[in-house]
């Protein structure tokens, strides 16, 4: 004898199944997304970096003081730079003199190298300097 009334559909332990079996390859998945986005992050980062270190060469080599490249707006007015790059962990870019290493020193070759330090989200990394 047929029945009248057969629907078809999902029952919902068919669904359950289906929902656990998505969250178990969700949770394996979103670890390694977010880490491939913070390496792309570092990366852009440090891109960023040494585009800003080499228009700050690029205006000393010009300029030949490096007081005339103290700030970054320096770097963009005096078209070193396009644009200041956007900072992917979030603030900006900002370049600040060394308190420890006075102007006419560096513009004397009296300094081998300089200190960069680097402020994302309000943690300042220090940057290292060897050799004078």
């Amino acid at each position: 004898m047929k029945r009248i009334n057969e629907q078809k559909g999902f029952t919902l332990t068919e669904i359950l199944i289906v929902l656990v079996v998505a969250g178990i390859l969700l949770s394996l998945i979103l670890p390694n997304v977010l880490q491939a986005i913070e390496r792309g992050n570092v990366t852009a980062h440090q891109s960023n970096l040494n585009t800003i270190n080499v228009a700050l060469f690029m205006c000393y080599t010009q300029e030949r003081d490096w007081t005339q490249c103290a700030d970054i707006t320096d770097l963009t007015d005096g078209n070193f730079l396009e644009e200041v790059p956007e900072n992917p962990f979030g603030g900006g870019y900002d370049i600040e003199d060394s308190p420890d290493v006075a102007a006419g020193d560096i513009n004397a070759g009296k300094v081998a190298c300089s200190t960069v330090e680097v402020t994302v989200g309000g943690d300042t990394l220090p940057g290292t300097c060897s050799g004078a």
